[in-house]
């Protein structure tokens, strides 16, 4: 993987509208592994206060099409996905997404992702499948 690889996955995820608006941060970007960030507001939290299932599985779904992308350098998206969400978060100030490729085919990928708070509470695991484009 080269660093234009990495810096052009970077650009462009920050002139992404839905990662902007939601304030998703590509924090590492390696050979098979990403992973994104974002620091929580009251606009990612549902009715009760918890981080909001939708969050977690976008903030997933993009760890893994960037974890992709990381292989290929190509575009990518998502053919199927499976998630568990495993824990509710009361406190979380952040959540962390990491993507890692368990198995590269010719035109599909298999991603296994994971969702962590910033007390490092589990919060969800999945596995998503990513169409190479």
């Amino acid at each position: 993987m080269t660093n234009d690889l990495i810096q052009e996955t970077i650009d462009r995820m920050e002139q992404d509208e839905f990662n902007r608006q939601h304030g998703f941060r590509l924090k590492q970007l390696e050979a098979g592994h990403s992973v994104v960030e974002v620091e929580l507001t009251p606009a990612h939290m549902n009715l009760w206060g918890h981080p909001h299932g939708g969050i977690l599985f976008s903030l997933a779904d993009i760890a893994c099409g960037t974890a992709t992308r990381s292989l290929c350098g190509c575009h990518t998206v998502t053919a199927s996905s499976s998630i568990n969400y495993l824990y509710a978060s009361m406190h979380a100030k952040s959540l962390r997404a990491e993507g890692t490729v368990i198995k590269k085919g010719h035109s599909l990928v298999v991603v296994q992702a994971e969702v962590y708070d910033n007390e490092d509470n589990h919060l969800m695991t999945g596995q998503f499948t990513m169409y190479i484009c």
